[in-house]
């Protein structure tokens, strides 16, 4: 099993709501001082998803998929402040714009999207200029995916699935133009 890969380090308190990752991994890599400073991600697994522990733990984001994400609310989570993190495997249907419509008006904070694996690897993940999943594996699989190349407004230059079509066409002419 992987461990949880947060959209923007650092990672502040996150609740994970799936079993897909490892705990123990998690608490070890806690001391890898190069990759998250000194104490480590913040960040805890509760794999039988949102209860009395989670709320106790009272993360600022939360990582889960979006069927468990739809029945909760602010006052669920009323220390939620930085994102939520909606997790899907391989082959699922994506979040569509009235999913995030939804979302943001619920609990007001940045929505971002993750593809993982059966292993718990990341397979593709959402960056903060919101276009598009950055591919992070090669074992992703792409049937049917519109694939931009193009570098992405957040600064990375691997390519990105599901990215919108016109904003990648608006960027090619914009620099054609210049």
């Amino acid at each position: 099993m992987e461990v949880f890969e947060y959209p923007i380090p650092p990672a502040p308190r996150t609740a994970v709501l799936v079993p897909w990752f490892s705990q123990k991994r998690l608490d070890r890599n806690r001391f890898d001082k190069n990759r998250f400073g000194k104490s480590g991600p913040p960040v805890r697994v509760f794999a039988d998803g949102w209860g009395p522990e989670a709320a106790a733990f009272a993360p600022a984001a939360v990582a889960a998929t979006l069927e468990q994400l739809c029945p909760l609310d602010r006052q669920a989570i009323p220390s939620l402040t930085h994102a939520l993190i909606v997790l899907g495997r391989p082959g699922a249907d994506r979040l569509t714009e009235e999913d995030r419509d939804r979302l943001w008006n619920t609990f007001r904070v940045p929505v971002f999207e993750q593809v993982i694996g059966k292993s718990g690897e990341l397979l593709a993940a959402e960056c903060e200029a919101h276009d598009g999943l950055h591919l992070e594996s090669s074992r992703l699989p792409l049937e049917n995916e519109y694939m931009d190349a193009s570098p992405c407004p957040c600064g990375r230059k691997t390519p990105r699935i599901g990215g919108t079509q016109g904003a990648a066409l608006l960027r090619r002419v914009a620099a054609y133009a210049r």
